[in-house]
């Protein structure tokens, strides 16, 4: 397939510099131009051969035939005519060229080589500072996603009673009433609006910016959460790509992020229960999820868990390769950050997940930590982890599970979400 070229916005920018700088030295060039070429088209001046052979009067035919003109030597030519031009020259009106032209002409070829370094230069930085910035933020939540920014349309600000001043797409706003802004992801804003045909409160996603990697993940959201109806999951209502991409789906005030943890032993294996047999209905759909963390988990005015944001969902079975490479630095699994070294994320992957969020629910701390992005991809990979206590009645039951999904290779973890499951019922009917 013929790839597309497109000049990035920079080379324009570099282009029209430099565009600039040659309608500036225009001017100068045909300013200094009569100057320089003053008398080098004068007709020469009459030579000294001629003004001295010039005939006075009337001579006999023999006297003409006598007389002959006595030859200048060459040198003397040569200085005659140079010092005809120069008289010329100095007769002539000279053309004087302000000093501040040339201070300007200089000024704008220093800008324009300036900016043409500093783009070559960021554009070969360009990696380097995302890797940089990926690696100072707090390792944590934020879901890490190979993007490069794009420009925004222009959108109308809207000020919630619980948020900051932030902005909802005017195509939408006959559609949703009211829109609230709630949160937002690394791709994505959510809003809390009114269905002006239904009248019901909804929650309504829009996109931070409009770019290829934006559009393949609303893409994955609509194709594997769409066809999802779960108790556990949130459920969409409508989605489209126009007038702008969105998504409209189910309401929930809170999320599991939201949440004080540590929480009590049993609140916290009814909640991963839930979350856990959403994940093998999904399973059973064949779609997995990879993205698990306490963001994605939202809670209903009841308190009941539902799995949101399937972006970087994947089909069971597909073999083809992922033009989407995300995931949750604190929540990824080996597989994830060395797919090389431990296979494919899969099924498995969300298996690992569930068992970092039961031990976040009862520890009230991630199992792995590190200054930075490097540190923590190392201690996920080679480290085994440890668990602090937190003193419940079944907590070595639940340290065997959530060892046992923490497991480095995929294999030696549960078989299926459903054999973890029935471990997990078997230690909520013991209560």
């Amino acid at each position: 397939m013929n790839k597309k070229h497109h000049l990035s916005p920079r080379w324009w920018v570099t282009g029209v510099c430099l565009l600039l700088l040659l309608l500036l030295l225009l001017p100068s060039a045909a300013a200094l131009a009569p100057a320089g070429s003053a008398g080098l088209h004068d007709p020469p001046a009459p030579s000294v051969q001629s003004a001295g052979t010039e005939p006075t009067g009337m001579a006999s035919p023999m006297a003409a035939t006598k007389v002959q003109p006595t030859p200048v030597p060459a040198r003397q030519n040569r200085t005659a005519l140079l010092q005809t031009l120069e008289k010329t020259a100095a007769e002539r009106p000279k053309a004087m060229v302000p000093a501040s032209w040339f201070i300007i002409i200089f000024v704008i070829l220093f800008i324009g080589l300036g900016t043409i370094l500093y783009l070559l230069l960021r554009r070969g930085a360009g990696p380097v500072l995302m890797q940089k910035k990926v690696a100072t933020e707090s390792p944590g939540s934020a879901t890490v996603i190979d993007a490069s920014s794009a420009p925004e349309p222009a959108l109308v600000k809207h000020t919630g009673s619980q948020g900051p001043a932030v902005q909802f797409p005017p195509s939408l706003e006959k559609r949703f009433l009211n829109p609230e802004f709630v949160g937002e992801g690394g791709l994505a804003r959510v809003f809390r609006a009114r269905n002006a045909k239904t009248g019901m409160t909804v929650a309504v996603k829009v996109p931070t910016r409009f770019d290829e990697i934006t559009g393949t993940h609303f893409s994955r959201d609509i194709i594997f959460w769409q066809g999802l109806e779960h108790q556990n999951i949130i459920r969409i209502y409508s989605s489209n790509i126009l007038p702008v991409p969105y998504i409209e789906m189910e309401y929930a005030p809170s999320s599991l992020a939201h949440t004080a943890l540590p929480l009590p032993e049993e609140k916290a294996v009814v909640m991963i229960l839930a979350i856990a047999r959403g994940l093998s209905y999904a399973h059973g759909k064949g779609i997995v999820h990879r993205d698990i963390k306490p963001e994605n988990i939202l809670l209903t005015v009841e308190g009941v868990p539902k799995i949101t944001d399937w972006g970087l969902g994947k089909a069971i079975g597909d073999t083809r390769q992922s033009s989407m490479i995300g995931f949750s630095p604190a929540y990824a699994a080996p597989e994830q950050i060395a797919p090389h070294r431990y296979g494919k994320p899969g099924p498995a992957t969300d298996i690992y997940q569930l068992g970092m969020l039961l031990n976040e629910m009862l520890t009230g701390t991630p199992v792995f930590t590190g200054e930075g992005l490097h540190d923590l991809n190392v201690a996920i990979l080679d480290e085994t982890p440890v668990l602090p206590s937190w003193c419940g009645r079944h907590e070595d039951e639940l340290r065997r599970i959530i060892l046992k999904c923490l497991s480095k290779r995929p294999e030696d973890r549960y078989r299926s979400v459903a054999d973890l499951i029935q471990d997990l019922e078997s230690i909520r009917s013991d209560s």
